[in-house]
């Protein structure tokens, strides 16, 4: 589903009073139906009245510009999908500066940087958890968000037990995008700033008592039990968030981001509330991993690209993007969001993943694309494990699982030789 809105022209170029007109690509498909993007281009205009702004929203966004992105028709300034590997970023983005550089200014520039350069700037920073409506869990005489994977299943089934017409755990199955935030939590599970840089070495990490196996086996158990919905491949992402705001829903996996989206469709905001993945960390503590949202980027091929920078900066540094949507923002210095505060407040520890070594900055990438698993890049594993749960398929977890190691440990020998 495709959206647009502007304040001028309909496609990229300039006027005959000098006015350019930059394109803008984004994932924020609610923003157009409410207005938010006008808002935003009439704030831009303000400071660059000379600049107009064309806005295009897509629902499908990383699968749709996947496609678009074999041409050279990307809009100028886009959201950079993480299916673009880390060496092929100066083949589709304008180098935005040396990664060092803007680190003294800006956050979580790491995941798109590349042998020193930055490509892409976060529009947000978030993190990625659990978007609970805690009324559900109240109401079933839970007072208190699991610490555990064990305490959670249970919770879940006992919600259902209590409420036969709520869905403990929405797993947004047919989104095609919302399942990888399986994938995000294991930073934050673990309380492992180096877990993903240290699946670049380990054959075996969904093998059984790693987080990653736990993470899943969640997933597993909770569809196994019926606490989720009863057909996955209809599930609804729009409907999904109305549903969890009046109750329907009980949780859903995803990035700190959706708080604001689902707490201005609820009657009582304050049942909405963003918690960690029910892991506890070997030191005792609960962990959230903060990282980037979508990084603002610039396509290369764009004849407009100071334009674009220009849009890019203002929407980085002056925008209310952060504040909109409930984040914090990659500037630097700025305070975090009241949701998150909560979670502090919860004893909540924040941790950002270490970067990955130099030199092997795509070395997760390559491995996870030879492994062809789409960790953290597509919903096929987690689909997978859904239908096995549900009986689908004759396949059992750790079968599964066992699959997974194989994958990725040919995928290391590969890649690394070793």
């Amino acid at each position: 589903m495709l959206g647009a809105c502007s304040n001028g022209l309909s496609s990229s170029g300039t006027d005959k009073g000098g006015k350019e007109t930059i394109t803008f690509i984004n994932h924020k498909t609610d923003w157009t139906g409410n207005g938010k993007w006008k808002e935003y281009t009439k704030e831009f205009n303000q400071k660059y009245p000379n600049i107009n702004v064309k806005v295009e929203t897509i629902t499908d966004y990383a699968g749709q510009m996947k496609i678009r992105m074999n041409s050279k028709d990307y809009g100028d300034v886009f959201m950079l999908p993480d299916t673009v590997k880390p060496q092929d970023f100066k083949n589709f983005v304008e180098p935005l500066g040396k990664q060092a550089e803007l680190e003294k200014k800006y956050m979580a520039l790491s995941n798109k940087s590349y042998n020193g350069t930055t490509y892409g700037i976060p529009i947000a920073v978030n993190t990625t958890g659990i978007l609970v409506n805690m009324k559900v869990f109240k109401d079933a005489g839970i007072n208190e968000f699991p610490k555990t994977p064990e305490e959670f299943v249970t919770a879940l089934n006992t919600i259902k037990k209590k409420n036969p017409d709520v869905t403990p755990l929405y797993t947004n199955y047919a989104s095609n995008w919302a399942m990888a935030n399986w994938d995000f939590v294991r930073t934050g599970a673990s309380g492992d700033a180096d877990i993903t840089n240290k699946m670049t070495t380990d054959k075996e990490p969904f093998a059984k008592g790693k987080t990653m196996n736990t993470i899943y086996k969640v997933l597993f158990d909770a569809v196994k039990n019926g606490d989720t919905e009863a057909d996955p491949s209809t599930t609804d992402w729009e409907q999904s968030k109305q549903d969890l705001a009046d109750g329907k829903i009980g949780a859903m996996v995803l990035g700190s981001w959706a708080i604001e989206q689902v707490q201005a469709l609820a009657k009582n905001p304050d049942d909405i509330q963003f918690v960690a993945f029910p892991m506890t960390a070997e030191d005792g503590n609960q962990y959230a991993a903060i990282g980037p949202d979508y990084n603002i980027a610039i396509n290369v091929h764009s004849q407009h690209k100071k334009a674009a920078r220009e849009f890019l900066d203002w929407f980085i540094n002056d925008s209310n993007y952060y504040k909109d949507t409930g984040a914090i923002s990659a500037v630097k210095g700025k305070d975090y969001p009241a949701a998150l505060n909560s979670m502090k407040e919860a004893g909540v520890k924040f941790i950002e993943a270490n970067p990955a070594p130099k030199g092997k900055e795509s070395l997760f990438s390559d491995i996870n694309n030879e492994a062809e698993i789409g960790l953290d890049t597509t919903d096929a594993t987690k689909q997978r494990i859904v239908d096995a749960a549900k009986g689908n398929t004759k396949e059992s977890f750790n079968h599964i699982m066992d699959d997974l190691n194989k994958k990725w440990g040919n995928a290391v020998k590969n890649v690394t030789g070793k």
